[in-house]
């Protein structure tokens, strides 16, 4: 169960795809491009109704520029691109009502906005839908719908959602449970360079019944979880430096070269991976 929720998390869209990532990930996941939010490039392009450069305005409220915050202006912009199905800020007004930025926090109308946009077919919606079942964030627990939304972002490449689906058979809820079939997820979830998926994938290598230990393995995959750790929650945080400790005692200087090694080769895999993903969408 994880979503990018907590924090105040703004989605971005961009009229040019300078940085070869997709409009949905979350402002966080983003370098910034000279120009991406600058108002007087925007005015245009909202004169023109162009639907990206609308949502950005409202991510102009929300983050205050120039010393102006306002998320109910925020909302008013992404709501006049959510009413032409953009899923982009359909997300971000759901990100409004879950945190309580501006409106009372209502866990409800945040599953109203996720659904809408999970049903128009948004990968990160879809997560975000199904960790609302699994944990009863504005709707019931159910498990198995929880599975399904999780399935359904995962067949188009959300590694959040692999990491999700991972958790879901090591506990054995909404599925039978299956270590086996988890540590595949966690695999899918890393490879595509999540770092809650390579930290679960980290904690398998070091120690689990469906897998031979492989400290290089683990080693290395902490290594790339080292540099991503700001995105790990607080519980998660805690096992990657128990792990880290562990692993350092037990690990000689050989296998550190060769976890280096490796760690190469994962962000090697994890470029061609996101390349690829890239291409079959031009």
């Amino acid at each position: 169960m994880k979503k990018i929720l907590l924090p105040i998390f703004f989605f971005l869209s961009f009229s040019l795809y300078v940085f070869a990532i997709e409009q949905e990930e979350t402002f966080t996941d983003l370098i910034s491009g000279e120009g991406m939010l600058d108002p007087s490039l925007l005015e245009s392009l909202v004169s023109q109704g162009d639907i990206r450069a609308i949502n950005n305005v409202g991510l102009l409220w929300a983050k205050g520029y120039d010393g102006n915050q306002s998320f109910e202006e925020a909302f008013k912009w992404w709501k006049k691109a959510a009413d032409q199905g953009y899923t982009v800020s359909m997300n971000n007004i759901g990100l409004l009502f879950a945190n309580g930025n501006g409106f009372e926090k209502d866990p409800a109308k945040a599953f109203d906005w996720w659904f809408q946009s999970a049903f128009l077919g948004d990968a990160w919606a879809m997560n975000s839908v199904g960790d609302c079942y699994e944990r009863g964030f504005g709707v019931a627990i159910n498990y198995e719908h929880a599975y399904t939304w999780y399935s359904s972002a995962a067949q188009q490449g959300e590694p959040l959602s692999m990491f999700n689906l991972g958790n879901l058979y090591r506990q054995g809820k909404g599925v039978e449970a299956d270590r086996k079939e988890a540590f595949n997820w966690f695999e899918k979830s890393a490879f595509n360079g999540n770092p809650s998926g390579m930290l679960a994938l980290a904690l398998e290598y070091y120690s689990s019944p469906v897998i031979k230990t492989n400290l290089v393995e683990s080693y290395a995959l902490i290594i790339l979880v080292e540099s991503k750790k700001d995105y790990l929650d607080e519980k998660e945080l805690t096992s990657f430096l128990t792990l880290q400790d562990k692993i350092s005692q037990n690990i000689n200087s050989q296998q550190i070269e060769d976890a280096k090694k490796r760690s190469e080769q994962i962000i090697k895999i994890i470029t061609q991976k996101k390349e690829a993903k890239e291409k079959t969408k031009t």
